[in-house]
């Protein structure tokens, strides 16, 4: 004799199977939690008492780079593998006495703007201003000279003393870009400024400076001025006027543009890895 069951009781069944299935899941889920949280809770208060028995190891810290370049450039061995970062300023420091003149003259090429600059001739101090500030060199520069016969010793000793500084804070040259390019305008007067930290002094200068004087300054020791730098720097420095007709607009504008240029060239390339930027292996003013 078949029994037959009728379809809602089946359904009803179904349905109460199911409901208490979800509700043994939901239980065990629930318990698996508390158990977790207890596990969890004893750790972190055995870890407080000072009682685990496994040491847990500490993550390291995060150490953002300094976007200094020169800290971020590993200097190479003579065998080319990185060692440690550079954490030393380049700097020079040079005192040149003559009969004509004293001059002292400290540069920082790792600076921060930094100008304190008394040479007895006011505009070439508003031009070395220019370099630090533009540059980001700091730049220290003390003079006397024989004012009463004109500026010119002046001027040219410390051009001097600046380029013999640059030669020193620059040491062997590795790791830096050598090579600077910068257009500065100042309202109509745009100067181009392209160098080269080769270790060959050569000066093209053509710039053309329609009064004979700054204030008190001559203007014909601008030029001069670049020169003896060139001299004693071993720089190649090309220097060219592509518009202006305001003599402090052209002079000024092109010591800015010779700070940027110099500032690039001088700071480190990343990609060389303290190398010398070379083929030769090397540059010297020999």
């Amino acid at each position: 004799m078949e029994l037959s069951v009728p379809a809602r009781r089946c359904f009803a069944d179904s349905t109460i199977s199911s409901s208490s299935h979800l509700q043994q899941l939901n239980l065990a889920r629930i318990h698996l939690a508390k158990s977790t949280h207890i596990s969890y809770c004893n750790q972190k208060s055995s870890l407080l008492a000072g009682n685990l028995h496994q040491p847990i190891k500490k993550s390291r810290p995060f150490k953002p780079l300094s976007m200094d370049p020169q800290r971020i450039v590993p200097q190479a061995t003579e065998n080319g593998s990185p060692t440690t970062f550079s954490e030393m300023d380049r700097v020079g420091e040079v005192k040149r006495v003559t009969k004509e003149t004293n001059v002292f003259v400290k540069v920082n090429l790792d600076g921060n703007g930094v100008a304190e600059n008394s040479t007895g001739i006011p505009f070439l101090d508003h031009m070395l201003d220019q370099l630090a500030s533009h540059g980001l060199f700091d730049v220290h520069v003390k003079a006397t000279g024989d004012y009463h016969i004109d500026d010119h010793h002046t001027n040219e000793d410390v051009a001097l003393a600046l380029g013999t500084a640059l030669l020193q804070a620059l040491g062997d040259r590795k790791g830096i870009n050598r090579f600077g390019d910068f257009s500065a305008p100042l309202d109509e007067a745009c100067i181009h400024v392209v160098l080269d930290l080769s270790g060959r002094p050569h000066l093209s200068f053509d710039l053309q400076i329609p009064t004979e004087r700054v204030g008190t300054y001559d203007t014909q020791l601008v030029e001069h001025f670049f020169q003896s730098l060139v001299n004693t720097s071993g720089m190649t420095l090309h220097i060219r006027q592509l518009a202006g007709k305001n003599s402090h607009h052209i002079i000024e504008a092109t010591f800015k543009a010779f700070a940027r240029a110099l500032r690039q060239a001088t700071e480190y390339d990343s990609r060389r890895r303290g190398s010398i930027p070379s083929s030769k292996g090397v540059l010297s003013r020999t």
